[in-house]
């Protein structure tokens, strides 16, 4: 198997962990306590984008292998590579 579907797999994960530090940094920067998911509505787009690439990892990742594993790495990891430059 080709090492490309698993370097786009972490470059997927690495993303999701970056736009989940911006939450961090947004509860900061505008006083919304851990536990508390509404306020600023600046916050709450930040939020609702790490919330929406979340729910479409869960998505993303198996379809991504079982592409890779059933038709071509190559071309798995191209459209992948995509999918994480449009996020």
């Amino acid at each position: 198997m080709s090492p490309w579907p698993t370097l786009v797999s972490l470059l997927a994960l690495l993303l999701y962990f970056i736009v989940t530090i911006n939450v961090g940094r947004a509860r900061a920067k505008y006083g919304i306590p851990a536990p508390q998911m509404s306020g600023n509505p600046d916050f709450e787009r930040v939020l609702r984008v790490q919330q929406n690439m979340l729910e479409q990892l869960i998505f993303f990742l198996p379809a991504l292998w079982i592409f890779c594993w059933y038709l071509n790495p190559l071309w798995g990891a191209g459209l992948g590579s995509l999918w994480v430059v449009g996020r």
